[in-house]
């Protein structure tokens, strides 16, 4: 369906009326083209639309001819939408919407078009064409003198237009009395001007007269200056020359105190020397301190090991003979106990007791046996250590001989060196006083350092001051070149100053800062002053030129004042005519097009108890179209809204189906003779879609050649006389059931 009415018009229903070539072009795709073939009476008519996504789209009209004899009608988009609406009697898309096409999804359309879109829809099919175009010519003319919203009328242009006038015409009035009136501000500006102008002139020469006076003073006085630094410079130059005699006297004496120091690189190795063999003494020194802990540590070992001999040879003296053999004291113990144990068995008391007492006797004196042979163990031990101990003494006496030469060794060793670093450091003459009574010889390399490094620092100073010295000797030639300058420099100056001449003063003017600074005061003030006053004339004859030019350009603006009223009274006089006439043209028309409501509630009568089993019959229909439908339930007549999804689906196709056939201008001779149904059976059930098959074998196919039903409800193939399977967008199949008469289709390009 969209793409028949996008053959004929170029617009479709979704997504929208005018839609992008990128909402129509399939995805993936750069292009596409629709092709459709149409009959009007006898002749056969082929339109083309071709749609590009990236260059502008293109359409063709032509009238099928015998044997291909075709003649082009049309051939662009716009020329090809207007000849196929004037071969459909003027029918656009809007009325083909509203009439031909019904649409599932779009049965409001017509309730829901504006109230004028949709009184023209209706006339055009009521064959009442003048009516709109009058009415569009009205609604023009209306807009043209009254204007919109946005775009002002020509009544508002010529009200503003006259408001400007009158504006103009006051400011006219106001103008030649401020003319007046700047003729005369005009001429005492330039008297004053003139006399502003002189001021100025007298008080610029003052002005003048005064700096010329103050630049010969600033003048004379930097001469003064430049001579001042000039002295000063020659004498500084002259008391340096002066100096130079004293500087050689300083020179000199430096150089001799520099001789002094002859003997400090002597020094710089005696103390080298000396600091060598103190290092030496030092470790001499540290390895007899060494030594000497070692010969006490030795001679006390001495002593204590010789005490112990000592404790040895008492106690090997005060123990006493030979004990016993120890296994007869053994055996008279063992028999003796055997007899006591045996006379115990043989009751023999007496024996018993005895044999006993013996065996305890023997046992003890067993006892002392063991003892004594401990205590010849012990001594024994002791005479071992004792041994042990004097062949230690003989070993620690001959290390502490060794210890002792060592000792000798660096103890002469350090007092060697001592006398050596002493030697070496008085080898120095001019240190020689200073370490006189000094026997340490660190003592004396610290203090032959100390000397040196003082000595070392003096010498320092006293070349830097020799080198100054030179210096300084060497900038004389320098110095009395520059003297001689400044010398040249002071006459010059001097005779410069002589030539400087005051300029003369007015008569009665001292001259003084003040009275420069107050001259240049009036005199920009002067200056500001008469600037002002130029440029207000300026500005005045200026401004009396507009006002003449002005002037001369508004001549007879009052007449066109009272010609601008009239027009505005002409054009009120033409809006209230155009307005008497819309109303009168509406009210005609409004009458021919409430005839359409009584057919439209006749063919509802006809068409609801067909698609609704006999439920419902009686509507009404109220000025806005609203549909109201009698409830035989609740006895009365109630809106659609009240009833469910299913039934108001049928209310609004049923109301849409009669619009179509109430709407068919027969006295007009030529009508759609198609009729689009967009899925009219979905939200009805088998008896109610079988009411709605019979409706258009029956009324709607005595007003129209061609009817298409779109709809996915199968077993409906008996029905049609032609069946267009399609498939994803495209025409797969069609069938012929019954001969017809040729009737287009939509093939794919």
């Amino acid at each position: 369906m969209d793409a028949i009415l996008y053959a004929l018009f170029g617009r479709v229903i979704r997504p929208s009326k005018m839609p992008s070539n990128e909402d129509i072009v399939s995805y993936g795709s750069g292009e596409a083209q629709v092709r459709l073939d149409f009959n009007i009476g006898e002749t056969t008519y082929r339109v083309i639309r071709e749609v590009h996504k990236t260059r502008p789209n293109r359409a063709m009209l032509y009238e099928m001819g015998p044997g291909g004899n075709n003649r082009t009608l049309a051939s662009s988009v716009k020329d090809v939408t207007a000849e196929i609406e004037r071969l459909l009697g003027g029918i656009t898309y809007d009325e083909i919407v509203a009439s031909s096409v019904v649409a599932q999804k779009d049965l409001e359309r017509l309730i829901k078009q504006r109230l004028d879109d949709r009184r023209k829809v209706i006339n055009v099919f009521l064959n009442l064409e003048s009516f709109n175009k009058v009415q569009d010519q009205l609604d023009t003319e209306r807009t043209r003198i009254e204007g919109t919203s946005r775009t002002p009328g020509q009544l508002t242009l010529e009200r503003q237009r006259l408001e400007g006038m009158v504006e103009e015409l006051k400011e006219y009035d106001e103008t030649r009395v401020q003319l007046a009136s700047l003729e005369e501000k005009i001429e005492k500006l330039k008297a004053e001007q003139q006399r502003k102008e002189k001021q100025f002139t007298d008080t610029d020469i003052l002005y003048k007269t005064l700096s010329e006076y103050e630049e010969a003073i600033k003048q004379r006085e930097s001469l003064q200056r430049e001579i001042d630094d000039k002295t000063r410079l020659a004498n500084n130059l002259q008391q340096q020359l002066s100096s130079i005699v004293t500087q050689r006297l300083e020179l000199e004496k430096a150089e001799s105190e520099v001789k002094k120091y002859g003997d400090l690189a002597d020094a710089d190795r005696a103390i080298s020397r000396a600091s060598e063999s103190l290092e030496k003494v030092r470790a001499a020194e540290l390895q007899k301190s060494q030594l000497e802990e070692r010969e006490q540590k030795l001679q006390t070992q001495i002593v204590e090991t010789n005490r112990k001999i000592a404790e040895l040879g008492e106690s090997k003296r005060t123990a006493g003979s030979a004990p016993r053999r120890i296994w007869e004291y053994l055996t008279a113990t063992a028999a003796l106990g055997a007899g006591a144990i045996l006379s115990f068995i043989l009751t023999f008391v007496i024996l018993t007791v005895i044999f006993g007492s013996l065996a305890v006797v023997s046992l003890l004196l067993l006892a002392r046996q063991i003892a004594s042979l401990s205590e010849q163990a012990q001594a024994s031990r002791r005479q071992q250590e004792q041994l042990a101990s004097t062949q230690l003494i003989g070993s620690w006496n001959d290390e502490l001989g060794q210890v002792r030469r060592e000792r000798d060794v660096a103890g002469g060793t350090v007092k060697q060196g001592s006398i050596e670093i002493l030697r070496v450091l008085n080898s120095v003459e001019s240190y020689s006083s200073y370490l006189q009574g000094l026997e340490d010889p660190k003592e004396a390399v610290e203090q032959a350092t100390s000397i040196y490094n003082q000595d070392k620092q003096s010498l320092s100073a006293v070349q830097e001051r020799v080198s100054m010295l030179q210096r300084l000797l060497q900038e004389e030639p320098k110095l009395k070149q520059r003297l001689n300058q400044a010398q040249l420099d002071i006459a010059t100056v001097e005779e410069k100053m002589g030539g400087t001449i005051l300029p003369p003063l007015p008569s009665g003017v001292e001259f003084s800062e003040e009275l420069l600074g107050e001259a240049l005061q009036l005199r920009d003030n002067l200056r500001d002053s008469v600037s002002r006053v130029k440029t207000q004339v300026e500005d005045s004859i200026s401004r009396v030129l507009e006002l003449k030019q002005f002037l001369e350009e508004n001549v007879g603006l009052g007449e066109k004042v009272d010609e601008q009223k009239r027009k505005v009274r002409l054009l009120e006089k033409e809006l209230a005519v155009v307005k008497y006439s819309v109303k009168g043209l509406e009210q005609t028309s409004e009458s021919l097009r409430n005839r359409v409501k009584p057919q439209v509630e006749r063919y509802m009568g006809l068409i609801l108890p067909v698609i609704t089993s006999g439920r419902y019959k009686a509507v009404q229909l109220e000025e806005d179209y609203t549909v109201r439908v009698f409830d035989p339930e609740a006895g009365e007549f109630r809106p659609k809204e009240v009833f469910s999804g299913g039934t108001e689906d049928q209310l609004l196709l049923a109301m849409r189906l009669a619009f179509a056939l109430a709407l068919i201008p027969q006295a007009k001779g030529r009508n759609p003779e198609f009729l689009f149904l967009d899925e009219p059976l979905g939200s009805s059930d088998k008896v109610r879609r079988e009411g709605i098959l019979e409706l258009m074998h029956k009324e709607l196919s005595q007003n129209f050649k061609q009817i298409f039903l779109i709809s996915h409800v199968g077993d409906l193939e008996v029905e049609a006389d032609t069946v267009i399977e399609m498939d994803n967008g495209s025409v797969r199949e069609i069938v012929n059931r019954k001969p017809a008469m040729p009737q287009p289709v939509e093939i794919p390009a």
